[in-house]
């Protein structure tokens, strides 16, 4: 009996066994062979890795192994499983940069860590680089790539930070082993990273069918029929699960609802604050709380053995994703469901992330030219520069620095001796596939055969069989009828959740505006249509939502002693924001006054960016009135914040009392047509 498998009875059991085609992979990177490992989620990729980082390291005392990994979420769960073997795991990443430098410190004068989890974006980070990095290269003994169909252009979620990878695995000694490890690339995937990593790669695959998911597609488009159905059949699913939805705004508004129907739960996404992050992720571990709703930020490769159900809120961006996704169910449990919610907003939502996926050249070309002619420029004066979005800046800045047109240098850019040449036919084709991606998509929607079929042909798993457990091979598991009742209560219930407008703090303290309310969603379903059609079709606002907006702001225009309501102004639209906001003051019972006039200027949408807003908003607006007492500042949309906050901070100078913002729909990263 060999080393690898003394290591699984000792950790696993006496009567413990490999999965097919495990020691395989665990035998051929202690023999220091470079390995793609592609196997369906729940198959256990990151036992290959860490037993073997076990064993290498029983061989070389100082040896370390170092992991990329995509995801928070993911991290925290690997440094866990590592616990099982006895290794200490450590990760250096966003949010625990207070112990930055004492981890770096810890790797570099002692060798009592095991292994390293970096994200893809720390090789970008150049005080990583030579504190650490550097000084550790020559004790990696193991280098590993978690979910790397991020290596592949052709990957459904190709980052262009993993192209910093294939450069450290072009300077790795031959002697030292790479391991590639993911669960959803299919041939083209497969292929392309082998050329990456190396034509002598032992690729170990397996059939990707996952015996436990019970499938289902329900086919809802209103958003308050999904809620409607979650509030009436979550109850009704075995254990604890995952409910993802597409956007920020769309997992606050279903953990609300699903706590106003007393159904535990909790929000995981990007910007949840990191101190809650491990909490929330612990109850859930634990199954304190019957379901985690997320984004993406959650996902790959995080195991949870008895999640009972992964839950769509909408149709997700393909079926790789998919098939990721569901993959966080039923990894040690018999049965689990797997639930597609579609919705009448999913397509707008998924074209627009692909199409926003890729810089367009006219934004590169843009951004090399202003770095050619204003080296050492940073963020904020590239912003100041160019009329473009800080992320749509961000991703350009990215894709340049990857392919070594700029680099950067105390956090200043400039350009490289590389001559310029945007390379859009390779962006035009990985946007093109990703619309075929969509269609699949659609047609697997529609698709009467067996889901599970369609999903492991797609994947080009040879093995595809049809699974015997989803609705299409047997009967429906849950109702797609719901009560009109709860559609009521959930209509009621969108109606009435308000939205809050922060306050920009980069004015000073004592000319900010207060927290403020926002009615509705841009175009979403009751009042944020009501919204658009009021101002593009009616060019009026119906009493309706000066009644909602009344019922909103009763209380909170009483509890900040608020006496005035006066609106932001539009040339455009002369009368449309000041016959909502006259008619509004009548119903809260206070008093109506105009004091900000619009001078001629450019629309505040016409701007990309923060810095460039803020300038135009600062010469969009003059105050000429004022009351000393609180007011109601009204516009009809919300979206940078910028007129909120110059036009509250001109009437502060001019001795207003505190500014209140209200706005009847948020536009935040919607289209404004």
């Amino acid at each position: 009996m060999g080393r690898v498998d003394e290591l699984l009875r000792e950790y696993y059991g006496e009567d413990a066994t490999f999965r097919e085609g495990q020691r395989e992979a665990i035998e051929a990177v202690i023999d220091g062979k470079r390995t793609l490992v592609v196997q369906k989620t729940g198959w256990g990729k990151s036992l290959v890795y860490f037993m073997a980082t076990k064993i290498l390291r029983e061989e070389k005392e100082d040896g370390i192994t170092l992991i990329i990994s995509p995801l928070l979420a993911l991290m925290s769960n690997q440094i866990d499983s590592a616990q099982r073997f006895g290794l200490n795991v450590v990760t250096i990443n966003s949010e625990n940069a207070d112990n930055e430098n004492l981890i770096m410190n810890e790797l570099c004068n002692g060798n009592t860590v095991d292994a390293l989890i970096i994200s893809p974006e720390r090789l970008s980070n150049q005080d990583f680089l030579e504190k650490c990095l550097q000084k550790i290269a020559h004790r990696i003994s193991l280098f590993v790539v978690d979910e790397a169909h991020c290596i592949s252009d052709w990957g459904h979620d190709f980052r262009p930070d993993y192209r910093r990878i294939v450069d450290i695995v072009h300077k790795i000694p031959n002697n030292v082993p790479i391991l590639a490890t993911t669960a959803t690339a299919n041939d083209r995937v497969v292929k392309d990273i082998a050329l990456q990593l190396g034509e002598d790669l032992v690729i170990s695959r397996g059939e990707l069918i996952r015996e436990s998911l019970a499938i289902q597609i329900i086919k809802l488009e209103k958003k308050e029929d999904r809620l409607a159905w979650l509030a009436e059949n979550i109850e009704k699913i075995p254990g604890t699960g995952v409910i993802y939805c597409l956007t920020l705004a769309d997992c606050d508004l279903v953990t609300a609802w699903l706590k106003k129907n007393n159904i535990s739960c909790e929000c995981y996404y990007s910007a949840t604050d990191k101190d809650k992050k491990p909490i929330i992720l612990e109850q859930f571990q634990k199954n304190e709380i019957k379901v985690l709703v997320a984004t993406i930020a959650f996902g790959m490769g995080y195991d949870k053995p008895d999640i009972g159900f992964v839950i769509h809120f909408q149709r997700p961006a393909n079926i790789v994703s998919y098939y990721q996704q569901i993959g966080r169910a039923g990894r040690g449990i018999d049965l689990a469901y797997a639930i597609m919610l579609c919705g009448e907003e999913d397509l707008h939502i998924l074209k627009y992330f692909i199409d926003s996926a890729f810089p367009t050249e006219k934004n590169m070309n843009g951004v090399v030219k202003c770095i050619e002619e204003n080296p050492g420029l940073n963020l904020s004066g590239l912003l100041r520069e160019l009329n473009i979005r800080r992320n749509r800046l961000m991703s350009c800045l990215k894709y340049l620095e990857v392919s070594g047109d700029i680099y950067k240098d105390d956090r200043k850019y400039y350009k490289t001796a590389k001559i310029w040449k945007p390379d859009m036919e390779r962006s035009e084709a990985i946007t093109a596939i990703r619309e075929k991606e969509l269609n699949d998509l659609n047609n697997y929607i529609h698709y009467d055969g067996c889901y599970m079929d369609y999903i492991a042909e797609k994947l080009d798993d040879v093995n595809a069989k049809k699974c015997g457990k989803c609705a299409n091979c047997c009967v429906k598991f849950f109702d797609e009828k719901v009560s009109d009742e709860k559609v009521n209560q959930a209509r009621e219930f969108m109606k009435k959740e308000v939205g809050i407008i922060k306050p920009r703090k980069t004015v000073p303290v004592d000319l900010q505006c207060k927290e403020g309310r926002v009615l509705s969603n841009y175009a979403d379903a009751v009042y944020g249509k009501m919204v658009k059609e009021g101002k593009y079709l009616h060019n009026y606002f119906s009493d309706e939502l000066v009644d909602a907006s009344a019922d909103i702001l009763h209380d909170f225009v009483r509890e900040h002693d608020i006496k005035w309501i006066t609106p932001v102004t539009s040339l455009r639209h002369p009368d449309l924001v000041p016959d909502f906001a006259k008619r509004l003051a009548a119903k809260l019972g206070i008093d109506y006054f105009v004091g900000i006039r619009k001078l001629e200027a450019e629309e505040q949408k016409m701007f990309e960016n923060s810095e460039r807003q803020k300038e135009n908003a600062e010469a969009s607006f003059v105050v000429f009135d004022v009351k000393k007492d609180n007011i109601l500042l009204v516009d009809d949309m919300v979206d940078s914040r910028w007129t909120f906050t110059i036009c509250g901070k001109k009437m502060r100078e001019n001795g207003s009392g505190d500014i209140y913002p209200f706005a009847l729909a948020n536009t935040a990263g919607r289209s404004d047509s």
